[in-house]
């Protein structure tokens, strides 16, 4: 069949440099190629344009050829029949018909073997066959399903929120692929061919477990760490999705372990999370079979150890397993949740979400690390604000305090309320033996995510207010009440619709407050329910009417909301009568709590305005007094937007003012 013109056929022996240099010549220029054994017929062995220059006569001369060309047939006959019995298993026979033949003959499919049979297809660019894609779906065990990927030259159709495509037929009719493993969330290993592609697709999972596609480009730092003659390369996912944000930097997931070995043994099954129990039929079907599905059987290049999937192998297009220990570990991989099989299997931390059964892993840390971290939180000038300035880290006393304020503003999952992240940040400090996961991945991740789940008052929840941190029982801080009260934190277009500047009355008399953006009066608020206010760093005011603020959507409005909670120099209450009219200002927060420095500031602020300063009342706390401005150390402030020399002076006026009162605490 290897002449019938409906095949291309190409006779290659692998010690043929020649014949096998033409082979992937032809298949990088995506001919069709079969290879198959044939009886060539005898070629002679001089040039056909040359003439013989013997004397012997032409019949004598056609006998001796006439026997030693049986001799010859005889002889590679032998020799032909010797090869395909020793040699056919390391010669590749990759059939294809050309367009317009389906290749269901016969005679194609018993030329194939088993080994033949998991070859993949070569196409274009060292990319894989969709007609092949299930052998090797079938190497992949059920530990590496979320991280074995298939890249798409072109984006397929969107799926719908339940992960459902609308029209079948678009996903991936036509559309040539790749295949890749997803080392960390943004890091994807592949093929070199496919590392060089300018834009790839892949399917991802949201954290709320809808189906999406992101983009995949190369990462130039790796390749060009990558040796001249390598078959791997890395590509770099686009706006990859974040755990979460470590002082606005993206902490990544690492996705698998990296192995040294290239020949993988049965993996052992560990006690890893709840593996043991779903074992044991105390968990779902698919969580059961996670784990041990590698127990009988040994993938080329992925095994599992409990629910942890161990990379020994990369396959490529032509069947040849890549070993990717050696060359990953001098590329300069990160370090950060990059994780390796001899370095981090046995101690780093396991973190599974519950909403759409993802595992993954992270570096293990020590308790002093963890507490490091939070550190560099409550030292970030961002956070902490500069000297004399309002902030949620000096607005508590003691590492617990401060931890809490601090889990508000960073909290990945909707900025939960600081009151009940108290008791959590306790329970992660007195953890025997200490987890190894740093605060968020054991809040929503790790034993955390059901800590207070099974309390007997699980309904019990209180009304929240910012001067409750510390004070609430554990019962009252059940998980799933907590998730649901989150603070909305406004992005900057929120915030300038809430900006307010101040002007007089006609008879200089009364102060009024207009929204910028409007120039509308801030409408009127009662006794006991005032306006929230922020003043910030760059002495912008901005009023929340909580008349108008919509609670169902957004929850309660909270002081961190206006500035996301970042420092500011003053926050409070206001209160407003008809037409924008202040008759009052308190220094009510609990997030801030702000001192006798800023009554002082908002004081110097609408005196450099020429606003009448005693046309409402300060509303101060009990314990301030005209003794709190003499042991203030005005001179250690780094306001820029006042002149502290004078700051002292003001506090003294702004204390013995006929219009300062007190608030009860």
């Amino acid at each position: 069949h290897c002449r019938s013109s409906l095949w291309h056929c190409v006779v290659v022996d692998s010690s043929d440099s020649l014949r096998s240099s033409k082979l992937t010549t032809m298949a990088k220029n995506n001919n069709i190629i079969q290879i198959d054994i044939i009886d060539e017929e005898a070629r002679p062995l001089t040039h056909p344009s040359r003439t013989s220059t013997s004397t012997e006569p032409s019949t004598t001369k056609q006998k001796k050829t006439g026997r030693n060309n049986k001799l010859l047939h005889f002889l590679v006959g032998i020799t032909i029949f010797g090869a395909v019995i020793v040699f056919v298993p390391s010669w590749s026979i990759i059939i294809r018909p050309p367009d317009g033949d389906n290749g269901s003959s016969s005679r194609i499919n018993k030329l194939r073997t088993s080994s033949q049979d998991a070859a993949y297809s070569i196409t274009k660019g060292g990319r894989q066959k969709d007609d092949n894609d299930g052998l090797l779906a079938a190497q992949i065990p059920k530990c590496a399903e979320h991280t074995f990927l298939t890249l798409y030259e072109r984006q397929p159709q969107q799926p719908r929120g339940d992960g459902v495509v609308k029209e079948e037929k678009t996903t991936t009719t036509n559309n040539s692929f790749c295949k890749g493993m997803l080392l960390r969330d943004d890091i994807i290993l592949t093929t070199h061919e496919c590392s060089q592609f300018t834009t790839l697709f892949f399917e991802s999972s949201t954290r709320s477990g809808s189906r999406v596609f992101l983009e995949a480009t190369p990462h130039t730092a790796l390749n060009a760490n990558m040796g001249l003659h390598s078959k791997l390369g890395f590509l770099q996912v686009k706006d990859a999705p974040w755990h979460y944000l470590f002082l606005d930097q993206s902490v990544r997931r690492a996705r698998m372990f990296l192995s040294l070995r290239s020949h993988p043994d049965i993996a052992d099954v560990a006690d890893d999370d709840d593996y043991n129990n779903s074992n044991k039929g105390g968990g779902s079907s698919s969580s059961s079979s996670s784990g041990g599905s590698t127990r009988g059987s040994i993938s080329p290049y992925i095994t599992c150890k409990g629910y942890r999937p161990i990379v020994h192998n990369f396959p490529l297009p032509n069947g040849e397993m890549v070993p990717i220990g050696e060359e990953l570990l001098t590329v300069g991989l990160p370090n950060e949740n990059i994780l390796w099989e001899h370095a981090d299997l046995d101690t780093a931390p396991a973190l599974r979400n519950d909403d759409t059964n993802e595992r993954w892993w992270t570096n293990a840390i020590t308790f002093e690390e963890g507490e490091a971290t939070f550190q560099k939180y409550f030292d970030a000038p961002e956070i902490n604000g500069p000297e004399g300035s309002l902030s949620i880290v000096r607005a508590h006393d003691g590492f617990i305090g401060k931890a809490s304020g601090v889990c508000e503003s960073f909290d990945p999952r909707g900025h939960r309320g600081e009151a009940c992240f108290y008791n959590y940040v306790a329970r992660w400090r007195d953890q025997k033996p200490f987890s190894g996961m740093h605060f968020f991945d054991w809040l929503d991740y790790g034993t955390g995510r059901s800590l207070f789940e099974r309390n007997k008052k699980k309904n019990f929840l209180p009304d929240l207010n910012d001067d409750m941190v510390g004070q609430i029982p554990d019962e009252g801080c059940v998980k799933k009440k907590f998730n649901s009260r989150t603070v909305h934190f406004f992005n900057d277009t929120e915030r300038q619709e809430h900006e307010i500047y101040l002007s007089p009355s006609e008879d200089g008399q009364q102060v009024i407050a207009r929204y910028k953006q409007s120039d509308e009066v801030v409408g009127p608020s009662s006794h006991d329910h005032p306006h929230l206010y922020m003043f910030d760093l760059n002495k912008q005011m901005y009023i929340v009417d909580k008349n108008l603020w919509d609670k169902e959507n957004y929850g309660a409005i909270k002081h961190t909301a206006v500035l996301a909670g970042r420092p500011a120099l003053s926050a409070g209450e206001a209160y407003f009568k008809k037409d924008g009219v202040i008759w009052g200002i308190n220094y009510s927060s609990g997030h801030y709590r702000p001192k006798v420095t800023a009554v002082t500031m908002m004081y110097q602020w609408m005196k450099d305005q020429g606003l009448n300063t005693s046309a409402f009342n300060w509303v101060a706390r009990k314990q301030w007094s005209t003794k709190d401005c003499y042991e203030t150390d005005w001179k250690s402030f780094e306001i820029h937007a006042f002149d502290v020399r004078v700051l002292e002076k003001t506090c003294r006026e702004v204390t013995k003012s006929p219009t300062w009162t007190f608030k009860d605490d």
